[in-house]
Parts: structure tokens; C-alpha cells; sequence
């Protein structure tokens, strides 16, 4: 992360006005003209703040620059965040988005932490007031998007929850107590069924009549170390992530995609942030040899690039690499299970 990570992305993966690429190249170079999206630029702020916070001293300027430029193009006169921009900042998609919504938050809890930006928690309460007026569900959560699609998902309210713990951290405001409670009680009584978390649901809730069986692997290690920082039983967490190296693990000794609560395969392949999210997991369950087991995996498929500082995020059930270019998105995922299974002051 110090010596190759981050500097090769501050360099040609973010702008001087502080906008982050969606990719790079396998050469290490930007990857131009692609839909800049919210949750990537949310990420990669996070990712500043928290290389500033383990002592990467470009972090709090490179932040500073991607937390205004965060707000300049993608907060909308609501409240609410837009979908994607151009390389310019111009809109393209103005929509409001619930992964969007979930990933702006968290990166205004580190903005609010790291930076001392007081205006992150107004952001972050106008937010969660213009959701709960244009995006809540009867049923329970937040729409999909506006306008609401289906199949709905656990996914983005398992973020929400994310940017909840950390807000709640942070700040006395009741609402993010509040909020993170009820993603947690989303989770035990409507997308949690079997010892599984289940990933696709109909509008009101009900597990999805095609895609109701799939259970991915990497978001039960998600959920195990959300549970943790949540102070819910250790042995809630416990069963999510036992669960997933029981029917998870493929050919590369790495998690698959989906399987079906059985056990069934469903999606053979292979992407990093699974991994990454196990490996904390295990690591904060107390399982060091096989978090040690699974890291190493990691470093030998997914991080086994030419140039240092890149990753395949994606492999086939074949173990083939898929990718032409090496996604933005992943280096938060790296970097959580950095801070996570490094003590301070080792980065």
C-alpha cells in the first residue's frame, strides 16, 4: 500500500482537482473517458484519509482536493448524490443511487475524522433527512434507486450500515444510532434465512423468485466483520464466516462468487474484494492461520501483477484473469483489510 499502492494512484489515478479515475491500465496508466462514478470517488476519499491516518503524509492534501471536488459533482440541490459524471465533472447520469448514498456517507465520516471538515456531518445529516423523505421503503430499507428498480439487494444496506458505525463513532447524533439499527434488524429478520445472507430480494422484501438463492461468500465475511464493530455476539459473526469458508472456497483456495445455501455452485470465479474481506474477518475472529493462509493466496493470484501497486480483480471459474484493466473500486477493499489486520503505526 505505502511503497506501491498509493503513490502509483495519487500519481495517475486522481487529477489535480482531486477526481479519481475508474481504472487504470495493466501499465499503470489512467484509463480516460469512462462515467466517473460517486461511489469511486467516495471510496478513494476515504482511501486519502485513511493513508493519512496510518501516517502516508500526501494523504491530507490529496483528500482535502477529492472531499471538495466529491460535493462540486456529485451533491445534488436535494440532499441526495448523483450516479456519474464526465473526466470534466459535467453530469451524465443524475440519479440518485442507494450504494451512492451509502458510500458518500462513509467517506464524509473519514472526511469529518481525518480532515476536521465540520460541514461532513451537515452532508452527512441532509443526506440521511433527503432519504428518509424520497428514498424509504414501507417495506423496510431504502429504495434501490429513483426511480425503484427491483430485484432489491442486501448490499447497499449492508454499506449503509458501514457509514452508520463509523458516524455513530464520531458523532452524538441519535439518527446514526438509529439508522445503523435498523440495518442490523434488516439483516436478522428479512435477508438473513438459513445461516445465510441471501443477496436478492422482490420489492417488499421477499426473497427474489430467480435470484433468491444466491449467497455470496465474501458478503457473509462482510456481514462477520460488520456484526463485530456492530458489539453484536460473537458467535453471530462466527457462524456468518464459518459458513463461507465451509461452502466458499474454489480451486484456488480462494472464495467464489456465488453458491446457493447448499452448497451448490452457482459462479466459480474469483474477485479480490472477497478475499480481502475474509482475510479481516478471519483475522479479527482469531483465526490467524487461515487469514495468513487466505493473504497469501491473495499475494500470489489477485496482487501478482507486473507493476507493482495494481491487481486482477477478477478471475474465471477456470482461475483465468478477466480483466483488460484494474478497477478503482478495489483499493478501498485493500485498504480496509490493511488498517484492519496491521496495528497503528506499521503502515
Amino acid at each position: 500500500m505505502v511503497e506501491s499502492a498509493l503513490p502509483l494512484w495519487a500519481e495517475v489515478g486522481i487529477d489535480a482537482r482531486g477526481r479519481a479515475v475508474e481504472a487504470l491500465d495493466f501499465e499503470g496508466r489512467a484509463v480516460v473517458g469512462m462515467p466517473l462514478r460517486c461511489r469511486v470517488q467516495a471510496r478513494q476519499l476515504y482511501v486519502l484519509c485513511e493513508a493519512r491516518r496510518r501516517g502516508w503524509r500526501r494523504g491530507g492534501a490529496l483528500a482535502r482536493r477529492a472531499f471538495q471536488t466529491l460535493i462540486d459533482d456529485h451533491r445534488r440541490a436535494d440532499g441526495l448524490w448523483r450516479r456519474t459524471v464526465d473526466d470534466d465533472g459535467r453530469v451524465l447520469d443524475d440519479a440518485p443511487d442507494l450504494y451512492d448514498q451509502a458510500f458518500a456517507l462513509y467517506a464524509l465520516s473519514a472526511a469529518f475524522r481525518e480532515l476536521g471538515e465540520a460541514r461532513a456531518r451537515d452532508l452527512a445529516l441532509e443526506t440521511l433527512q433527503a432519504m428518509s423523505v424520497v428514498m424509504a421503503h414501507p417495506a423496510g430499507g431504502w429504495v434501490e434507486a429513483i426511480p425503484p428498480v427491483t430485484p432489491r439487494r442486501q448490499n447497499p444496506h449492508m454499506h449503509m450500515l458501514e457509514a452508520m458505525l463509523a458516524w455513530k463513532a464520531l458523532a452524538p447524533d441519535a439518527v446514526f444510532a438509529r439508522t445503523a439499527e435498523r440495518c442490523l434488524e434488516l439483516m436478522r429478520t428479512r435477508f438473513r434465512a438459513d445461516g445465510t445472507v441471501r443477496e436478492y430480494f422482490t420489492d417488499d422484501l421477499a426473497l427474489d423468485p430467480q435470484r433468491g438463492a444466491v449467497v455470496e461468500p465474501g458478503h457473509q465475511m462482510e456481514w462477520a466483520w460488520l456484526l463485530l464493530e456492530a458489539g453484536a455476539p460473537r458467535a453471530e459473526a462466527t457462524e456468518l464466516a464459518t459458513a463461507a469458508m465451509a461452502c466458499g472456497l474454489g480451486s484456488q483456495g480462494l472464495l467464489v462468487r456465488e453458491v446457493t445455501p447448499t452448497a451448490e455452485l452457482i459462479d466459480g470465479g474469483e474477485r479480490l474484494w472477497a478475499q480481502t474481506e475474509a482475510v479481516r474477518a478471519l483475522d479479527r475472529l482469531g483465526d490467524a492461520v487461515e487469514a495468513d493462509r487466505l493473504l497469501t493466496r491473495v499475494l500470489d493470484t489477485h496482487l501478482a501483477t507486473q507493476t507493482p501497486g495494481l491487481w486482477i480483480d477478477s478471475f474465471d471459474a477456470e482461475s483465468r484473469p478477466l480483466d483488460r484493466r484494474v478497477p478503482a473500486s478495489s483499493l478501498y477493499h485493500l485498504m480496509t483489510m490493511a488498517t484492519a489486520v496491521l496495528p497503528e503505526g506499521e503502515a
